[in-house]
């Protein structure tokens, strides 16, 4: 297989920080780029939607690292936080102001993205894109290629302006020489303007979470006082992502069931995400966990028994193809989930077990249940295709085809 060049270096202007929680599609891509040799330069997202900076924490700490993160760049450049691999942090105008105000904005992110770069000697780098607001950044650090890596339907995300992300998005359409969808939801979107536009399905670092049935280890010390059986969700805990409502009525459905929550509680959210998920561990089978770093999840999900996925339907979820799922599978655990239409040809039922109906979540736990730790093997060997690693030489591939004409 031709791929591109290792001497090629790569910008990802990335839909996150660096120093996220949970590892995202971003910070998969950009640490195995570096692997391969390419040097990386990990362009921190600013966002989509105007931080909260009175009424939340999160937005808070995150405008004031944002702050912290621009003034020790300025001083000393890019930071280096692993070989290969540079991390840096622009600054940007609250996306609530008006237009021609957010137009300049976008022009100034790529103003320090192109210093950046030129401090890194980088020469014409591909560019790999995964917010629409990225358009002027990508164009200003003379690209070799831009990719434009869809991974939400970022218009439909809560407290945005959809109609200004949507236009974002055409021009970045229009520019990007290669489109890739994470979920073929999205890529059918995508492929209205852009025909030409590449599933590449959502895919997690299987080789990771496969410790949870690979090796042995002790029952957490957070999971010892909950007696078996454990149903566990990971992940981000907003209401425009989770139901909660449906996690009270498993709750209270299967009493003798524990729900294990570990995430954070209201990231992206706009709505009281703290107090229904307060209202929600009121119930003694439900169990809330801090967000925990990714080398911890194998530990805590092979002393568990099945994974959620208990979406609300709306804009924003049916277009997603959930990280989570490959993470579960990988851990061996049966996965049930509300109908997301891009998991309804993931896998039989002993892998995954979808809602076909209001009422229905808690009966699925239960057969899920039934399964019994079995195939655990079965779901590892379900999930291992769906693995970072092969992603990435496929990637770097379909790249080097292009070099190669």
């Amino acid at each position: 297989m031709t791929r591109l060049p290792s001497d090629v270096p790569i910008v990802v202007l990335a839909s996150a920080p660096w120093k996220s929680v949970g590892r995202l599609n971003c910070h998969h891509l950009a640490t195995r780029f570096a692997a391969r040799g390419h040097r990386v330069l990990f362009v921190e997202s600013t966002g989509l939607r105007s931080p909260s900076v009175l009424g939340s924490g999160h937005d808070r700490g995150k405008v004031a690292r944002r702050l912290a993160g621009f003034v020790r760049g300025l001083v000393e450049g890019p930071r280096e936080v692993s070989p290969n691999l540079w991390v840096v942090s622009p600054l940007a105008a609250p996306w609530g102001w008006s237009e021609p105000w957010r137009r300049a904005s976008l022009e100034w992110v790529a103003r320090q993205v192109r210093r950046a770069t030129r401090r890194l000697g980088f020469e014409r780098p591909v560019v790999w894109a995964q917010l629409p607001s990225s358009v002027a950044a990508a164009q200003a650090v003379s690209p070799r290629a831009i990719v434009y890596h869809c991974v939400d339907d970022y218009a439909a995300n809560p407290g945005v302006d959809g109609a200004w992300v949507s236009a974002l998005e055409r021009r970045l359409l229009d520019q990007a020489d290669f489109v890739f969808a994470s979920s073929p939801v999205l890529g059918e979107r995508l492929r209205v303007v852009r025909p030409d536009t590449e599933v590449w399905p959502n895919v997690a670092d299987v080789l990771l979470f496969s410790r949870a049935v690979l090796d042995d280890g002790p029952e957490r010390p957070e999971l010892a006082p909950l007696r078996r059986p454990r149903a566990v969700y990971v992940g981000n805990i907003s209401t425009y992502k989770v139901d909660i409502a449906l996690l009270d009525e498993l709750a209270r459905t299967l009493p003798w069931l524990q729900i294990v929550l570990i995430g954070e509680v209201g990231l992206g959210d706009t709505g009281d995400a703290q107090g229904a998920v307060r209202t929600l561990c009121e119930r003694p089978n439900v169990h809330l966990l801090p967000a925990q770093p990714p080398e911890a999840l194998p530990d805590l999900l092979r002393h568990c028994d099945v994974g959620l996925i208990p979406f609300v339907l709306n804009g924003h979820t049916r277009a997603s193809l959930p990280l989570k799922l490959f993470e579960y599978l990988g851990a061996g655990l049966p996965v049930v989930a509300t109908e997301l239409p891009n998991l309804r040809e993931v896998g039989p039922e002993w892998a995954i077990r979808l809602t076909d109906g209001p009422g229905t979540f808690p009966g699925l736990v239960e057969k899920a249940l039934g399964d019994g730790p079995s195939r655990r093997n079965d779901r590892l060997d379900l999930a291992a295709p769906h693995d970072w690693e092969a992603r990435v030489d496929a990637i770097l591939g379909r790249l080097g085809e292009r070099f190669a004409d």
